[in-house]
């Protein structure tokens, strides 16, 4: 048995009237942390649900702890709520429309031993996308960072990983504590695992995909909700915000820049106002995305080309 099986494992699972999927998944949480053989707890940080998630969780999983926003505060907020209270060295961050296959977690703790690793993630199985949401490469175009998932059944060994698919992900408490968790100005909701990870890139600290390990994902359970309209809008301004915030090399930082103003030239003809909203939006928060890139250039020890050399599609 490894150290951090022996230390024990935090579950954090965020809650937004998420009753019938608690009532499906939660138990494949608590049997997969069963199994590592170590000790655990489960922390479910509500964002003032409106439906019967606190009692179900009070009637059926007593011993699960119930953390409850007093106003609705979006997804990285509400996960750093948790992520504050974890007791144990590894953060395991859950959504709540995730399935624990009975063995997911304990393959996933072993790569803790090595004190660069900050995250792993299994595979994340999202059927109906086709996609392994746990493998993500990286490319580029036109200045903007791409992560691919790769296809369902495709095989893969343990590789590093653009970033780790915040629906299931094993965090270093002490490093995610380090980062600050989950950029609030990416909220309600979109890229901010994407900039958890590539901010610890930054740092020098790698992540894992675990091919041994795997959960299944009815992803966008809840973003399904949104307007489409609204969606892109948000996705587009936190796509602006990642990139600003984290780009250093300069013929990548001046491609970005420099085809986001000709995008704003030319989207009027054809009357694409949400990608104007969007940018509105992302210099909104410039304060922000200056206080990122300075805490960013103070620490750095890895550039944008040698993360994406790491994680391209043609390594592992």
């Amino acid at each position: 048995m490894n150290e951090f099986c022996m230390f024990g494992v935090s579950a954090v699972i965020p809650n937004y009237n998420g009753v019938e999927l608690l009532r499906e998944n939660l138990p494949s949480v608590l049997a997969s942390l069963e199994r590592t053989g170590g000790d655990f707890e489960i922390l479910v940080v509500d964002d003032c649900s409106t439906d019967e998630s606190l009692a179900f969780l009070r009637e059926t999983f007593p011993a699960v702890k119930v953390l409850i926003n007093s106003r609705n505060r979006g997804f990285s907020a509400t996960c750093n709520r948790g992520f504050a209270q974890a007791r144990f060295p590894v953060v395991l961050c859950i959504n709540t429309d995730v399935r624990l296959e009975p063995g997911a977690v304990t393959p996933l703790l072993g790569h803790f031993a090595d004190p660069e690793v900050f995250a792993v993630t299994p595979n994340v199985l999202a059927e109906r996308e086709g996609a392994n949401q746990g493998v993500m490469t990286s490319s580029t175009r036109r200045g903007f960072i791409k992560g691919h998932f790769w296809p369902l059944g495709r095989q893969s060994t343990v590789r590093e990983n653009l970033y780790a698919v915040g629906a299931c992900v094993a965090y270093r408490t002490s490093m995610l504590r380090e980062l600050g968790g989950y950029a609030e100005m990416y909220s309600p909701y979109l890229f901010e695992d994407v900039d958890l990870s590539y901010r610890a890139w930054k740092l020098g600290w790698s992540s894992l995909h675990e091919p041994e390990a795997t959960v299944h994902h009815a992803s966008s359970g809840t973003l399904n909700k949104v307007k489409k309209r609204n969606r892109r809008i948000i996705y587009f301004r936190n796509r602006f915000l990642f990139h600003w915030s984290n780009l250093t090399d300069p013929p990548l930082l001046l491609a970005n820049l420099g085809y986001t103003a000709f995008r704003l030239a030319v989207s009027w003809l054809w009357m694409d106002t949400a990608f104007y909203v969007s940018f509105w939006g992302a210099l909104q928060r410039l304060g922000s995305v200056r206080a990122a890139r300075r805490e960013l250039k103070s620490r750095m020890r890895l550039c944008d080309r040698e993360i994406l050399g790491r994680t391209g599609a043609d390594q592992g």
